[in-house]
C-alpha cells in the first residue's frame, strides 16, 4: 500500500527543481564567487511602493 501511495505522490518523471537549477548554473558557468559578488553588490533596502 505504501509503495502505491508513494508512486502516486512522487511520479518517476517529475521535475527535480534542485537538479534542474544545478544543471542550468553549470551550463551558464555560474560559480559561488559570482553569486557572492551579486549578493555583495545588490541593494538590501526594502522596496517601498507608495
Amino acid at each position: 500500500m505504501r509503495a502505491i501511495l508513494e508512486a502516486a505522490v512522487r511520479p518517476e518523471g517529475r521535475l527535480r527543481l534542485g537538479t534542474a537549477l544545478s544543471k542550468m548554473s553549470r551550463k551558464i558557468g555560474l560559480t559561488n564567487a559570482v553569486v557572492e559578488a551579486l549578493e555583495h553588490g545588490r541593494d538590501a533596502r526594502p522596496v517601498r511602493f507608495e
